[in-house]
């Protein structure tokens, strides 16, 4: 594979969650961000435009469903390669996509050092795949240890609601600078309690790093950043 960075549609019909996909997929070496999709048309439409390599696909769209889009790629020939999210429970969508050739799987919920698992793997299989010259048997097998990663595998912590630590994340991604608790929980529009309760889930999944902002007089002030 050349230098030239991959580039990611993220088609989600949740604006804030493809926001947020999306701002992490283009802070990774190797990677660009070239638009978000919220919709089976709006999604063909930008691939006509930005010709994608990866598509980071949730299943749940208002018009038609992401597997619906997989199998247009896969009919339209498009040199494309899909990163399919999907819950734990859907045995059916894990199938067909399957069938349709995905590169890996995001269960739902899943964090910021699963997806970035996925996109090291694939990366990683982009560049062997341009660098071999000819296909053996050998070739092949280190190549498929490159498809289906173990970052599909599903973590649910209990108490944890999806949404409230979305909204969290962004609060936090969108800020220029690390923010305490307090300005969280106001950004979020959540209760201090529960925000500090899903910013310690957070910094122990190492998505967040917890920093210590000493003053004059008093606690020394707990700030939150995402990790790099």
């Amino acid at each position: 594979m050349d230098n030239r960075s991959l580039r990611v549609l993220v088609v989600d019909d949740d604006f804030m969650i493809a926001k947020l996909h999306g701002k992490f997929i283009d802070s990774q070496i190797g990677y660009k961000l070239v638009g978000t999709a919220h919709s089976y048309e709006e999604a063909l439409s930008c691939m006509d435009k930005h010709e994608p390599d990866l598509l980071l696909l949730d299943i749940y769209l208002p018009d038609r469903s992401g597997l619906e889009l997989l199998h247009t790629i896969r009919l339209q020939n498009r040199r494309c390669d899909v990163l399919l999210i999907t819950a734990a429970k859907e045995l059916e969508t894990v199938e067909m996509g399957f069938r349709f050739g995905v590169i890996d799987y995001l269960i739902k919920p899943f964090n910021f050092s699963q997806l970035q698992a996925a996109l090291i793997k694939y990366s990683k299989f982009k560049s062997r795949l341009s660098a071999y010259s000819e296909v053996d048997q050998g070739t092949l097998d280190d190549l498929k240890k490159l498809r289906i990663s173990e970052s599909s595998l599903p973590i649910n912590p209990k108490g944890i609601d999806i949404r409230t630590l979305e909204k969290i994340k962004i609060c936090i991604l969108d800020s220029a600078n690390p923010l305490s608790a307090d300005q969280i929980a106001k950004l979020a529009g959540v209760s201090l309690s529960t925000t500090r309760t899903y910013l310690t889930h957070l910094v122990d999944e190492q998505i967040l790093i917890e920093e210590q902002k000493y003053g004059t007089v008093g606690r020394p002030l707990r700030l939150y950043r995402i990790a790099n």
